[in-house]
């Protein structure tokens, strides 16, 4: 029997030579715990993750630990294994099943309790040391060990078996998917317990978040937009739209919380109208945040420079912020007023196993989550991903807007219960009254590059985007041979880094400000969110909403009477589309209904037809994610689930405006000293690419281990200085030979 005056510790000694009780951490865990937990709804379930999570701690081999005398102990699935035999005669209801797992993943991660149990009952039954998924060995083995740490712990906690024990019923959701509705359940009130555990470790005093002052921001967006229509910029037709979608917005942000759709043509000042919903409908339910989602960095830069006009503080969380220590803290936990995130960030969260992933997720709660572009979503996760979106909405006091121009009809998606309120139902009348563009759809027979370079040639003010960069080299290569003029000559693809991305979009618009000449060969990363406004503009074929957003890009400002787009079919060697399958069918999709009937993209008929078809035929998740979720298996649903399947190669590029930092990296980088601080730096000079014979032109970077004792090959790269000249001034990355350039698609969206 242990003596009631043993003390056990939480953390090795301080500097200062003094050491915090085991009991005292318990309790602050479980109280900070469960502050977070009542912003779920779980507040008793999250202050009893707190209160157990470290019981592993009250054993002789975590004192082994402190000590220095004992390696490989996991304290975490003792504090699991402790509350299964205190349930075990209940039969452990799943509501306690969310906790154990909880308890047990705080340090390596989730796993589910069905794979879990096995592993608690040999810690309890087992007197020799048991080894634990992890694969440490448990801080606690057998009967014995168990009772006497117990006894410690209820020394500690005398009240614990008549208060603590008691916690919220998870309510089933006819609605939602079960599956995800429990693992989501999981993963917050994990976010609740590693956040209040990394915050009391750190034993930092918790960063207060910035008001969220809604009223006062309401107003200042009311002032910046009666500054706007001051300029009178567009037609007058055009700016009737925006009007009226933005004070329907504003009305729509005074209805209940829940799921809606804003579906309105491009060019009708979507962003602000977005905020007005946001700001109108924080200040009527008392919303803590407002989550911007958005696919593609180069929206980001955008919406933060129109949104930090009206929001002084708001947060960029995507891998080219630079943050202080203060702004990394929020962006670690999500607490700030106006976060501006990616795809990849916000929704891999959703389906995240590590805590350092997880330790934002309570905070999504009660938030207003704006994504744009709601058509990025990649088709093989959309089952999973909108079931997760309706849990948000049902459970956790969201509310989302999916926006776009080119709405997906997801109610024809096996398995999704898709009933969002839709801002302005009237959408297709302001699509006619807003017709800008004229298709023409040239896909009865291919048409060479060559042909389409031509005609590109009388044009003043024209586009092309081609769905892979080689074809888009090709192209630039035949006006360049046409002796088109180099200084209305324009590249942009993803072989440029995204600071000679933002270069070129910059001259560009200074051209057409002043009605110069301009012709700007493209792949589709100038689709969403570019505010380029040509008189003509070509497409090759693809899907439907690529097309329509691609449109966007002409008569943008509804100057013209009718904007031409023509939609060809290129005559090439090869593949006509990047090698996502999706993208592939949805590009057959839309030329197997012209053979039968006319597209009119400003109709919102066709699109919905265009969708069911594709939905119906081929939205399917991956076979792999959902055997994951059916089996609960937390790790392979977080390795499943990536927006991104296949990054390439990350190299660092000599763009001629940023050569000091180019130089300032490679030195950094060659020399081992590779960290996130220095991949954010490098990120507006960095090109992905799939050249399969990279190292012949490149260095690989590495870095080291914790304890810089082993070099680990990083997925980063640099030029080789006798290849630096392959960084071009007109086109970019640019290898002599061998490179795949068919993944633009893939490039697109970063983290």
């Amino acid at each position: 029997m242990n003596d009631k005056n043993e003390l056990y510790y939480a953390k090795s000694k301080r500097e200062d030579g003094t050491q915090e009780l085991l009991c005292k951490h318990l309790k602050k865990v479980s109280e900070m715990a469960g502050k977070f937990g009542a912003q779920i709804d779980n507040k008793r379930a999250a202050e009893l993750c707190g209160k157990l999570h470290d019981f592993g701690k009250y054993s002789e081999s975590f004192k082994g630990v402190l000590e220095g005398k004992c390696t490989h102990i996991d304290h975490a699935l003792c504090g699991a294994a402790f509350l299964f035999c205190l349930l075990v005669e209940k039969m452990v209801p799943s509501g306690y099943q969310a906790v154990i797992e909880a308890i047990n993943g705080h340090h390596d991660g989730l796993i589910g309790y069905d794979y879990l149990e096995t592993y608690l009952k040999h810690s309890l039954l087992e007197d020799k040391p048991v080894v634990c998924n992890c694969g440490k060995n448990a801080a606690l083995a057998g009967q014995k060990q168990y009772k006497q740490a117990s006894r410690a712990f209820f020394n500690d906690f005398p009240e614990f078996l008549s208060e603590d024990l008691k916690i919220e019923k998870m309510k089933k959701r006819e609605e939602i998917n079960e599956s995800i509705y429990s693992m989501l359940h999981t993963r917050m009130l994990f976010s609740c317990l590693v956040d209040a555990d990394y915050t009391v470790s750190s034993e930092k005093e918790l960063q207060k978040s910035l008001n969220f002052e809604a009223a006062q921001y309401l107003n200042r967006l009311y002032e910046y937009r009666k500054e706007l229509k001051k300029d009178g910029r567009g037609a007058e037709k055009v700016n009737k739209i925006r009007d009226l979608l933005f004070e329907r917005c504003g009305e729509a942000g005074e209805l209940k919380e829940g799921l809606f759709t804003l579906t309105a043509p491009t060019g009708t000042g979507k962003t602000l109208a977005l905020l007005h919903f946001a700001l109108r409908h924080a200040v009527k339910y008392e919303k803590k945040r407002i989550i911007l989602v958005l696919p593609f960095l180069a929206l980001t830069e955008q919406s933060y420079e129109v949104y930090s006009k009206i929001i002084p503080e708001i947060l960029q969380d995507h891998s080219q912020s630079e943050l202080d220590d203060r702004q990394r803290e929020f962006a670690e936990r999500w607490e700030s007023p106006f976060i501006i995130t990616t795809s990849v960030k916000f929704f891999q969260t959703l389906f995240a196993q590590k805590p350092t992933d997880c330790r934002k997720l309570h905070n999504i709660a009660n938030s207003i989550i704006l994504f744009d572009e709601a058509q990025s979503l990649p088709s093989n996760l959309l089952s999973a991903t909108l079931n997760a979106v309706n849990t948000l909405c049902a459970r956790y006091h969201c509310t989302m807007i999916f926006s776009t121009a080119t709405q997906p009809e997801f109610k024809y998606i096996q398995g999704v219960s898709w009933m969002p309120t839709e801002i302005v139902p009237e959408y297709p009348i302001m699509y006619e009254k807003l017709k800008r563009t004229q298709v023409e759809w040239m896909v009865e027979r291919q048409i060479s590059l060559r042909n389409i370079a031509q005609e590109m040639q009388k044009e003043e003010n024209v586009c092309v985007i081609v769905n892979l960069r080689r074809h888009a080299a090709e192209l630039f290569k035949f006006l360049k041979s046409d002796n088109c003029a180099p200084e209305e000559l324009f590249f942009l693809t993803t072989d440029l880094c995204p600071k000679h991305r933002s270069e070129i979009i910059r001259k560009v618009k200074e051209r057409q400000s002043k009605g110069l000449p301009c012709k700007v060969v493209s792949t589709q990363c100038i689709e969403a969110g570019v505010d380029l406004d040509f008189d003509v503009l070509y497409r090759a074929l693809a899907p439907l909403e690529a097309i329509i957003q691609a449109a966007g890009r002409c008569n943008r400002s509804g100057n013209q009477k009718v904007g031409r787009v023509i939609v060809f079919e290129p005559k090439v060697e090869g593949s006509l589309y990047p090698p996502d399958r999706w993208y592939q069918n949805a590009a057959i999709v839309v030329k197997e209904i012209l053979s039968r009937e006319s597209i009119d993209i400003n109709d919102p008929k066709c699109i919905s037809n265009y969708y069911e078809i594709l939905f119906s035929e081929y939205a399917k998740d991956k076979v792999a994610l959902t055997k994951a979720i059916e089996e609960r298996n937390y790790e392979k649903i977080a390795k499943e689930y990536k927006l991104i399947e296949n990054q390439g190669k990350k190299v660092i590029v000599p763009f001629n405006k940023s050569m000091s930092l180019y130089r300032n990296v490679r030195e950094e980088m060659l020399n081992g000293n590779l960290t996130p601080g220095l991949v954010k730096c490098a990120a507006k000079i960095t090109v992905n690419t799939f050249e399969k014979d990279i190292e012949k032109y490149c260095e690989q970077i590495y870095y080291f281990d914790r304890r810089r004792k082993q070099k680990v090959e990083s997925e980063y790269y640099v030029l080789r200085m006798q290849y630096e000249y392959m960084y071009r001034e007109d086109m970019g990355l640019q290898f002599e030979v061998g490179e795949d350039n068919n993944c633009e698609k893939n490039c697109l969206i970063f983290c």
